[in-house]
């Protein structure tokens, strides 16, 4: 009985400490991480903030929490174009397809966590775990973009080793790294599906010139699909 109990009263821990977390993403998200105290987030989850900070003390332990949730998902995420050779060369579906998924899962994850990319330097100045995680993350992102550059070169027939495409390479990495800082400077109001698939078209339309066949006609229907949602 008293093992069960026990049991429940973690789980109960557990989850008050997920919606601390989950509320205070969207608050972030929503007025700026800056703008938002814990209070605040107590206020919006009508908690005692003694409550609060029996699970975090304080906002910055929740601000780092919620990045290492970010790290984890996309070292997850992107570690697998990287550690599983096969993830790009599924039979059923062409390089480009897979690459296209896998991007929008990665640039999915990192919009539920926008605010950190609304000023990383700001972020990475103020916090030394950001700092240290988000430069592992760009590196991280950079790995995961060669990844997806060879295997969609590779399967037109190039041999991107005898010519290595490091400019390529560098501008996926840059765009992957800051698009959504970019994009709500040009699109403040645009829906999150439009962000997502807009960025994972810019991303690989480094790699269209290159494309052919199914790829091609692939590419060019994502096109059209982004004109049909940004239409009037």
């Amino acid at each position: 009985m008293r093992a069960a109990r026990g049991n429940r009263d973690f789980s109960d821990l557990v989850k008050t400490a997920e919606r601390i977390l989950d509320t205070a993403r969207q608050l972030f998200n929503a007025e700026g991480e800056r703008n938002v105290t814990a209070s605040d987030i107590a206020v919006e989850l009508d908690m005692s903030p003694g409550n609060l900070y029996y699970h975090f003390k304080g906002k910055d332990s929740i601000h780092l929490a919620l990045f290492s949730q970010l790290q984890r998902n996309l070292v997850s995420s992107l570690g697998t174009s990287i550690t599983s050779p096969d993830l790009l060369a599924d039979p059923d579906e062409t390089p480009l397809q897979r690459s296209w998924l896998l991007l929008t899962v990665v640039l999915e994850q990192m919009l539920d966590y926008r605010y950190l990319y609304e000023n990383p330097s700001d972020l990475m100045h103020r916090y030394p775990e950001i700092d240290r995680g988000f430069r592992r993350l760009v590196k991280l992102k950079r790995a995961a973009c060669e990844a997806i550059a060879y295997a969609l070169l590779e399967s037109e027939g190039f041999d991107p080793r005898q010519q290595p495409p490091g400019g390529l390479i560098d501008a996926m990495t840059l765009a992957l790294t800051y698009w959504l800082s970019y994009d709500q400077l040009i699109h403040p109001e645009d829906r999150n599906e439009v962000i997502v698939h807009r960025g994972v078209l810019q991303l690989l339309s480094f790699c269209a010139p290159y494309l052919g066949g199914e790829s091609a006609a692939f590419y060019q229907d994502c096109e059209r699909l982004y004109g049909l949602m940004v239409k009037p």
